[in-house]
């Protein structure tokens, strides 16, 4: 009998009906630590972690008495060195009350779930940059043109069905080509990125905001009339006219027009 079960890369425990061990094969004094004789007659409780023998008497040894038997309970034991090591255990139990143990070492298969996470983990976080990539103006931080394009076609067909209005404003930089042969296209940089902070903190939930191009942008906003959307409009033309940027006033003199 010893010969055979040394040869499985499993460990197994028999338990005599008091609940000390009278037989533990090979593979189970490797992973624990124990010496052969140090095992022999040594409660069960020894070798398990105490929420494992809280779980042993409440739940395994009750359904063992009712079932005979216990498949893949989840337990933890503790080595020599006090190491703990997660196991499954099976457990059968006959009729002198003498139970026969088989624990497996998931270790592995522990780490192996961890890594399965951190990996399903990371390909979400690619997928969102990636989703970004194309959909986000990397300067600004606004929806780009191809993003622009399919929110807005979506927000004009639901418009038609709902008969409801939806306004469009095109914003535009006048004389965007003096401000970077003056300041510096690094300037320009940040004054496209100001103008789209302003525009972002003007729009409303389901607003889209987006840059066109270059130094244009777009405003698509549902569910408004002319009224409020003219009373937008001019809040945004008000917030940048006498915008500073880097110590530098008047960025968009000459631009502060709206027109209808």
């Amino acid at each position: 009998m010893d010969s055979f079960l040394d040869s499985f890369h499993s460990g197994h425990l028999v338990v005599n009906s008091k609940r000390a061990i009278t037989y533990s094969n090979k593979h189970l004094l490797t992973l624990l630590g124990w010496k052969k004789e140090e095992l022999s007659s040594m409660p069960l409780s020894n070798i398990f972690t105490k929420a494992s023998n809280i779980f042993i008497d409440s739940y395994v040894y009750p359904l063992l008495i009712n079932e005979f038997y216990a498949e893949e309970v989840q337990l933890t034991v503790i080595t020599y060195q006090g190491k703990k090591v997660p196991v499954v255990a099976s457990i059968s139990l006959d009729k002198e009350h003498t139970t026969y143990w088989s624990l497996l070492d998931c270790s592995n298969r522990d780490k192996l779930y961890q890594e399965l996470i951190e990996t399903k983990e990371l390909l979400e976080k690619q997928s969102q940059e990636l989703l970004e990539m194309a959909t986000i103006d990397p300067l600004t931080g606004l929806l780009n043109r191809r993003e622009l394009n399919n929110r807005s076609g979506r927000l004009f067909s639901q418009a038609q069905r709902n008969k409801s209005s939806v306004a469009l404003m095109i914003i535009d930089i006048d004389y965007f080509k003096n401000i970077n042969d003056t300041y510096g296209h690094a300037f320009g940089d940040d004054v496209l990125q100001h103008l789209g902070k302003t525009l972002l903190k003007s729009h409303r939930e389901h607003d889209v905001v987006a840059r066109y191009g270059g130094e244009e942008f777009v405003l698509v906003l549902p569910d408004i009339d002319d009224a409020n959307a003219l009373n937008i409009a001019e809040k945004i033309r008000c917030d940048i006219e006498t915008t500073k940027i880097n110590g530098v006033n008047g960025v968009f003199q000459g631009s502060c027009r709206l027109s209808i």
